[in-house]
């Protein structure tokens, strides 16, 4: 059962973090609370909440989601923050550094996810 709810977090996180991310959602997520950044977050939450459905009660997929949602958000937060302190661009080692550990950070947070979940701490 882990493999499979894995399989979709990953899943949905590459739908929701690059083919549904748009301008208007990455462009201020460095300003907390700009809602570009919560708006994508909370598609992050809804997303992770409709996978988790499929594993789970509706209460604690929603609060599985949430968690997801909040950690998404701070994660990114993080890394618009190291890029404003650091510049790069793409063709630098420290831009894929900085968002490779974001990726790391967001994968880590699916394994949290399913711990939580199979051990019943939700």
């Amino acid at each position: 059962m882990e493999f499979n709810i894995l399989f979709w977090l990953f899943t949905k996180h590459i739908i929701a973090d690059y083919y549904m991310q748009y301008p208007w959602m990455f462009k201020y997520k460095g300003t907390y609370g700009h809602i570009g950044g919560l708006a994508h977050a909370k598609l992050h939450g809804l997303f992770t909440f409709i996978v988790l459905l499929n594993f789970a009660n509706p209460f604690t997929a929603f609060v599985l989601g949430a968690i997801d949602a909040i950690l998404h958000y701070h994660i990114d937060y993080v890394k618009n923050k190291l890029w404003e302190k650091f510049p790069t661009t793409p063709s630098e080692q420290k831009y894929w550094v900085i968002h490779g550990t974001d990726q790391l950070a967001h994968g880590m947070t699916y394994f949290l996810l399913v711990h939580l979940l199979v051990h019943g701490h939700v």
